[in-house]
């Protein structure tokens, strides 16, 4: 997608609220009942203190309040677009009944870009089939547009090439959090280059797959050494989420001793570990595992069943 798109939406979608419009006050719902009536005639929501207006919109994603919030009157659209404070955590969920309607991309930029450079934490999910998405010139945008980045969440980000992934990270010296949940554009690996040395405040990575391939290649994001010694490197990290991944023992062996001070591990279908007594002695000194039976319960993304060979197991199942 070309930058000089991005800022704008196509004509089937919702106007975000940043765009120029007249828009009448607020209309106040009327209750049954002549006293309860009366009240809500008194009351302008249109005069809700900033401070309160913030601690609402903050309970949004992103996309309510530019595509919701922000229109319904004139003192909601200025909060929105005049505080800076509301877009320090910017939550952009791809929900399927939005894919054909929005171009979450360029809601994505009007979001960082109001926050003037304060933005600390960045959920960027995509949607595969949806025509418009990230793409590199998000990612170019992002490198110079939120340079206090903490926290980046990068699921489905299937636009986006691994190189340019790995060089706007790399942007962000003060990152703490990092996830690459349910990318197949190119390989992890490509991804990761050198992100240890770049970002040595993390403490978070996930790295999570659609499902679990006997068989996954490396340029498909099978688990290979390199991938191994980078993560190894990261020696603040706390917590490791490594869903549905090739890795083995000797590779965990790896991560565990290069991060020592690992407080949670979730290997879950990851099966290619074996469990026996070496790995079991590595695991106590974590205080949570996950192991790769265990149960999938509390997984936040959707995700299939293992092919532990070249027969395709086609159903799909998403948690509660």
């Amino acid at each position: 997608m070309a930058s000089s798109s991005s800022s704008s939406i196509g004509h089937r979608r919702p106007r975000l609220a940043d765009e120029q419009e007249q828009t009448p006050p607020a209309q106040v719902p009327r209750r049954q009942g002549k006293a309860e009536e009366e009240e809500e005639e008194t009351r302008d929501w249109t005069e809700l203190p900033v401070d309160a207006l913030l601690a609402v919109f903050g309970k949004l994603d992103g996309v309510d309040i530019l595509m919701g919030a922000g229109h319904v009157c004139r003192p909601w659209r200025r909060a929105t677009r005049e505080e800076p404070e509301l877009w320090r955590r910017v939550h952009m969920r791809r929900r399927a009944r939005l894919a054909y309607d929005v171009d979450i991309e360029a809601a994505a930029r009007t979001a960082v870009r109001r926050s003037a450079g304060r933005c600390e934490a960045l959920l960027a999910e995509d949607y595969d089939g949806a025509p418009m998405g990230y793409d590199d010139d998000f990612f170019l945008f992002l490198a110079d547009a939120a340079p206090m980045l903490k926290s980046l969440r990068l699921i489905s980000c299937n636009k986006v090439f691994p190189q340019m992934i790995n060089q706007t990270i790399r942007k962000f010296p003060l990152l703490e959090e990092l996830e690459l949940s349910l990318y197949h554009r190119g390989s992890i690996d490509d991804c990761l280059i050198g992100i240890s040395e770049a970002c040595p405040l993390l403490t978070c990575l996930r790295l999570n797959h659609d499902r679990f391939y006997y068989l996954r290649m490396p340029f498909m994001g099978g688990w290979c050494k390199c991938k191994s010694t980078e993560v190894a490197r990261m020696r603040r990290l706390r917590s490791l989420q490594l869903f549905g991944n090739s890795i083995r023992n000797e590779e965990l062996s790896a991560i565990l001793d290069g991060c020592r001070q690992l407080e949670s591990l979730d290997i879950r279908h990851c099966l290619k570990v074996r469990m026996n007594d070496e790995m079991r002695a590595r695991f106590a000194r974590v205080k949570t595992v996950r192991l790769p039976e265990d149960s999938m319960e509390d997984y936040e993304l959707p995700y299939g069943s293992p092919i532990n060979d070249f027969i395709y197991y086609s159903g799909v199942m998403y948690p509660d």
